[in-house]
Formats: structure tokens, sequence, C-alpha cells
């Protein structure tokens, strides 16, 4: 049998066991009713058919090691599948969790990739290899998925022309679930195949657009050498005050990156001239400060907010990214060839992540249980020192950690290793008979005493002005309700901004202005919106307390009874 049938039929049973599996969950029959089995069936059947097709045509790959390895790692999918479920800790609601599933997307992938790129008869791996197979299944992927967009665009035009004619019956077929699963992955299957067969232009549309990308290096790395010799003299305030600073050099990073691989492809390819290729592996030295600063970023956000889901996920990508920009500075050691170390780093990053992945998502060791306990010890050592607001993210255990989340409020509710003086356990209690996580809309609003807690008030040492509050929420202001939510940070200044002895409120809801309110009587009113001209708008909150009223630098001029006031262009 051709590869191409072969490639047809199983996307044909993959349709039918998707099929299958839509009509259990939708009649509630068995293996719906056992929500761990439905979700390895699930993965499998997502998972399984892409490695047959990511390893065929694949040089050297024999057909006994491939057998064996694609179910190896089959295996494993549905391990990671029965290890999602388990973790959410609810036996009879089955759930799809999106980022386990794409974890578990990636780390097949990468597997897939480093099966393909082993040379079995030299027992080593060969990153021209690797490169070749992993650049191939991408574009293979994705030209499959593109062409099964364009297949149900093709017939939902040709269902709604035979309907304008009253012909009904086709739309009645194609809408049906059965066909709609079979259809799609026989689509998908058939367009795999079909591009495998013509693996040369592949491989020319590949080299046509790295080719192209390649460009984009010079500039990365003209932004890199200039952000670094302009360092010293600009310093970080401004650069960690965006409180998104190693999201920021980490995204730069992984960005020059992708454009060094596109230079380098499989290590043949000549990309530069030579006096420019020598110039850029230079100038890529300039990024080991980048990845150092990003580490600074990272380790400050931790220090002060403790770790969680994202930040440990921003290590494993701050490691990774250490990996890839010291491997490639090796290079400048070693010059018989550009970034002649780019290929074995490359391999071993890819070792990297799939020990990492492997470990957050092993039950002992998953993220979500390392999120839990690293959040717990960072609120009871703040409960330690003293301060009372330092209470457990009770919806973050309740609500978004599964089985991890409620191990540790039982922990809590038993009082066991609490700091003295702490009694979380009714409320850890109260949480663990919760039946539903409640709407944003079904939760209590904060009491004045609450929000005025949250607002950072300047000068320090002032209190807003009574009923301020109570005022603002009954005119529906926006701006108060932004500043009910946790994540929030508001500033409140206060003081005279028209000389006549009574204070009006500047609430800050960000760096670029704020919404002014004065009194009126007994009420409060919103007079508008304090803003700069300036092309550095970028507030620096913490100086609020010594802001002070100025007088403007144009005046109004009056004409009659019309004052007209100066807008400055832009």
């Amino acid at each position: 049998m051709s590869f191409v049938r072969l490639f047809t039929l199983t996307g044909a049973l993959q349709g039918i066991g998707v099929w299958w599996l839509f009509t259990t969950v939708r009649d509630g029959g068995w293996p719906a009713t056992q929500p761990v089995l439905l979700l390895v069936l699930i993965y499998v059947l997502c998972g399984m058919p892409l490695l047959i097709y990511g390893t065929q045509q694949v040089e050297g790959l024999p057909s006994r090691q491939r057998g064996i390895w694609v179910g190896v790692i089959t295996a494993l999918i549905a391990v990671l599948g029965a290890t999602s479920q388990w973790g959410i800790a609810d036996d009879g609601k089955p759930d799809l969790l999106i980022a386990d599933a794409f974890i578990t997307c990636v780390l097949a992938f990468v597997l897939l990739q480093l099966l393909c790129g082993y040379d079995f008869t030299g027992r080593r791996w060969s990153y021209e290899r690797m490169f070749y197979y992993a650049w191939r299944n991408g574009l293979l992927y994705a030209t499959a998925a593109l062409m099964t967009g364009i297949f149900w665009g093709v017939l939902a035009a040709g269902v709604g022309l035979m309907s304008l004619v009253g012909v009904t019956w086709i739309k009645l077929v194609v809408t049906q679930p059965a066909f709609i699963c079979c259809a799609t992955a026989t689509t998908f299957a058939t367009a795999v195949s079909l591009g495998l067969t013509r693996a040369g232009m592949t491989e020319s549309i590949r080299r046509f657009l790295l080719s192209i990308a390649a460009w984009m290096l010079p500039l990365v790395l003209v932004f890199s050498v200039i952000w670094t010799l302009a360092l010293p003299v600009t310093g970080l305030t401004s650069l960690f005050e965006t409180r998104s600073a190693a999201f920021l050099m980490l995204a730069f990073t992984a960005m020059a990156v992708l454009f060094v691989n596109c230079a380098y492809q499989e290590g043949s390819h000549i990309a530069y001239p030579g006096w420019l290729a020598w110039l850029l592996q230079g100038a890529w030295l300039t990024m080991l400060v980048v990845v150092a600063v990003a580490w600074w970023a990272l380790g400050l956000r931790i220090v002060q907010h403790g770790w969680s889901e994202y930040r440990i996920w921003a290590a494993m990508v701050a490691t990774l990214a250490t990996v890839y920009v010291v491997g490639y500075s090796l290079s400048w050691y070693r010059r018989q060839r550009w970034m002649q170390a780019a290929g074995i780093t490359n391999i071993v990053a890819a070792m990297l992540l799939c020990a990492s992945l492997l470990v957050f998502s092993a039950p002992p060791t998953h993220i979500r249980k390392l999120a839990v306990t690293a959040h717990l010890a960072h609120v009871q050592a703040l409960a330690e020192q003293g301060d009372k607001g330092a209470v457990p993210d009770w919806d973050y255990l309740r609500w978004s950690t599964g089985r991890y989340g409620l191990e540790a409020l039982k922990q809590l509710e038993s009082g066991q290793h609490l700091p003295a003086g702490v009694n979380w356990g009714q409320k850890a209690k109260a949480m663990l008979v919760a039946s539903d996580e409640p709407d944003a809309e079904d939760k209590p609003p904060l009491t004045e005493a609450e929000l005025e807690a949250q607002l950072k008030i300047f000068p320090t040492g002032k209190g807003l002005p009574a009923g301020f509050i109570a005022a603002i929420r009954s005119s529906r202001s926006w701006e108060l309700r932004q500043c009910e939510q946790k994540e929030s940070d508001c500033h409140v200044w206060m003081g005279d901004l028209n000389g006549d002895g009574q204070d009006e409120v500047a609430l800050f809801n960000g760096r670029y202005g704020a919404s002014v309110f004065n009194r009126q009587g007994a009420t409060w009113q919103r007079l508008g919106h304090l803003e700069s001209d300036d092309e550095e708008r970028n507030i620096q909150l913490p100086q609020l307390n010594e802001a002070k009223p100025v007088a403007p630098l144009w005046h109004d001029l009056q004409v009659g009874n019309t004052r007209l006031q100066l807008r400055m262009n832009r």
C-alpha cells in the first residue's frame, strides 16, 4: 500500500474515532463516563496520526525503530493526557485544558524531530537531519491545515450556492458531526501525503522564506548593540518600571534566536558576505547583556511577589534563552564557520526543553503544584513578618490549580504549619465546600475601607475625603471600577489645583495621566483629565509624593466673553 493511501486511511480512521468520542460525550455514554480514559483517547487520536505522518520518508530510520518510537511517544502522549485530567480532581467532569494540550503538542513535536534527527547508523544526533525534518514537518502540517481550511471554505461556498436553488440536502449532510470529523481528518491527511510527494517544492519554499527572514538579524543586532551601549547612560529604571522588562527582553532574545537560525539553516548555507557575517557574530555577544537583564528583572519580580506559574515558565524560557545565547556566543572562539556552535546548541536546547516539559507535567513536580507551594510559602513568610494583608489567593487555590490547590486548602483547613496568630482554617473550609466558581458580577464589591486601603494615596499621610468613594461609585465611574480589580495599580494625588482652598482628587489608573474630581457642594464630579503634551509622558508614580501645582506655561486668551485655550501640536 502506498503511503498516500495509508495516510488517507489513517485520516479516515482518525475522523471516525473523533466522531465516536463526540457522540459519547454528547450522549453521556462510555468512555465519556471515565474522564481520564476519555482524555487519553482524545490525546492519542489527535497525536498518533501526526507522528505517523512526520516519520514517513525519513532517511535512515528503520521501520522497526520507527514503529517502536512512534509507540513510545504515543504512550507518553497518553500518559500526559491522563495526568492532565487527574490533576483536575473532578472525576465527574472531563475537561481539556488548553495549556496542558499545548505543552503536549510542543513536547511531542520536539521529540519527533529528535527522533528524525537521530542517525541510527552512526549512533549520534545529526543537526542537519534534525533541521531538515523539523522544517519539513512544520511546513507540511501548516500547509495541510491551510488546505483543510480552504476545503471547508469551498464546501461552504458550494453549499450556499446550492441552497439558492432550493437544494438543501447537501447542507444537511455536511453539517453532520460524522461528516465534519471524517472529512476534516481525511483532508488533512491527504494534504500531508501530497506534500510529501513534492518534498522538493517544500524545501524550496523553506529556503526562500528563511533566506528573506535572515536579513532581519542585522537589524535586530543593531538594536542590541545600541541598547547595550546606551545602558550605562540611561540605566534600567525606566525599563523596570514597565513591569514587563523580563518579557520584553526574552521576546527580543527569541526573535534574535529565530533569525540566527533562519540564516544558519542546516549549517552550510551562506546568508551574508564574509565581513558582515563576522561582524554579526561579534555583535551577538551583546545578547549576553540582554539575557542578563532579563534574569535581573525576573529576579526582582520573584523577590517582590514570589513564584507563580507564569514566573516558573518565564524562568524556564530564560534558561533556554541563556543556553541559546551562551552557546551561540561560543562560536566566536571557533571561527572556522559562521555560528559554528549553533547546531549543537540547538540540539542541547531541544533536549533541555523536553526534559523541562516532562518535569513540569509529572504529578510530583507539576508546575501547578510547584506554583501552589511557592504561593503559600510566600504569603506565610509575609504573615510571619507581620503583614496583616498577606492572605492566600483563595480563588486561585480553589478554581485554577485543580487537585494541587484542593490539597493545599485541606492543609490550611487543618492549621498545619501556619504562622502564629494566623487563622485561615475557616476560609479554607468554606472554599472547599464551594460548589461553583463565582462570576465576577456575583462577587461582593469592596467596602470603602478595603478600596481605600488598596489605593496608594499621595502625599503620604493624607486620606480620602469622607464620602468621595460613595459619591464616585454612585456615578458609575469606570476609573474606580478598574481600581477595584485586585491586580490594579491605582495612585491618588490630592491637592488644590485651582486655588480655592479645597483639595481636588487626581486618580491615576496607569502612567499617562489622571482623572480629576472636584467637590461641588455635597457631591463630587469628574472635571476632566490631566495629561501631558510632552513626548515622554511616562509618569514616575512614586514621585507623586513631591508633586505640586504649577502655573501654566501659556496663558489663555480672553476675547470678549470667549476664552481661548492653546492646544499644543504633538
